[in-house]
């Protein structure tokens, strides 16, 4: 689909969903890509029920508003030379592929979290639709603790990252001081022959 300047008050109404705007003017990599970044990190803070996080939702949302108005103001030449590009590097990635086989243990680990998030509601609500009124405490409490589960397993892969740059940050700095002791100091004199 080739890229097209269009009518700037619909380009206005469609900014404000992120991506709209940007597949409404043919770039739809950039919109596609930028919708679901909306969407995911929407469904992230609400799975992990942390609002905080909703908060990046925002972000995305300005950014995608203020880029297609952007798109939209530039002169024909200028628009003409935009390119349609996934946002964060998305296109330099052959597919999930390079990624899953870079990362493939975390890639395996979350996919065993979520399948293991996806079960425990899956039974809870089985158990609450057999068990009797009497047994109703079964079910209530494998929620509660199911309800808590995602967003401490995910506070704590936070903490772990955290400390791991940290202590990242320290050995880097330890190998430059190491470096820097090993170098011989020339205080601008050079050696003379006598």
């Amino acid at each position: 689909m080739k890229t097209k300047k269009k009518s700037r008050f619909l380009t206005f109404c469609f900014s404000l969903l992120p991506g709209a705007a940007e597949m409404y003017m043919g770039f739809m990599k950039t919109g596609v890509s930028m919708m679901i970044l909306f969407f995911a990190v929407i469904m992230l803070s609400v799975w992990i029920q942390q609002g905080v996080l909703g908060m990046l939702a925002l972000v995305v949302w300005f950014y995608g508003f203020f880029h297609a108005n952007h798109l939209a103001s530039l002169p024909d030449e200028e628009f003409d030379q935009v390119k349609d590009e996934y946002l964060l590097g998305m296109d330099t990635l052959p597919g999930v592929k390079n990624v899953v086989e870079k990362y493939h243990k975390w890639v395996a680990w979350l996919l065993i979290f979520v399948g293991i998030c996806f079960l425990w509601s899956s039974v809870t609500d089985l158990l609450s639709d057999v068990l009797p009124d009497a047994y109703d405490f079964i079910p209530i409490m494998m929620w509660r603790i199911g309800n808590y589960i995602p967003s401490l397993v995910i506070g704590a892969v936070i903490i772990f990252a955290g400390i791991k740059m940290i202590s990242g940050k320290k050995a880097v700095i330890m190998d430059d001081n190491e470096k820097e002791n090993q170098e011989p100091v020339n205080n601008g004199l050079e050696n003379k022959e006598l």
